[in-house]
């Protein structure tokens, strides 16, 4: 059990480290609406069994507001964990950023460890990054 908590506080940190660097990513654009663009950086895939996390990346095309603090947010990185079975993602951890591609001040910060699965609808950013990290699987 002390060699997994070792492996899994080392992932931890990695894909911390990976969050707080986001700006240096190796950001590969999946699609786009009028909406937004949405990236993922392949090199971030980690997991085993059923579940595999990647940071992915929504960058808006026009700024939109954080609900709590009202400060306008242009870009999103977020580390997002999916369930390739049951077609379900949730969020682990996720950064909202003033300026876009992950620039700028960070507008908030927020950590969702014990968030539960949600359905990966068709159509959304969800889906096409469950579909890039899914089939790498």
């Amino acid at each position: 059990m002390k060699k997994y908590n070792s492996v899994f506080t080392s992932f931890l940190a990695i894909a911390l480290l990976s969050l707080t660097n986001a700006a240096y990513a190796e950001w590969k654009e999946l699609g786009s609406n009028e909406v937004m663009t949405v990236y993922t950086d392949v090199d971030t895939i980690s997991g085993s069994g059923n579940t595999v996390q990647i940071l992915s990346m929504l960058d808006f095309k026009k700024p939109g507001v954080n609900p709590s603090n009202k400060q306008a947010v242009s870009s999103i990185v977020g580390l997002n964990e999916y369930n390739c079975p049951e077609i379900s993602y949730r969020p682990i951890e996720f950064k909202e950023f003033a300026g876009n591609k992950a620039s700028g001040k960070v507008v908030s910060d927020t950590k969702t460890p014990d968030s539960k699965f949600e359905p990966v609808i068709d159509g959304s950013w969800t889906a096409g990054v469950f579909k890039v990290v899914c089939k790498l699987q």
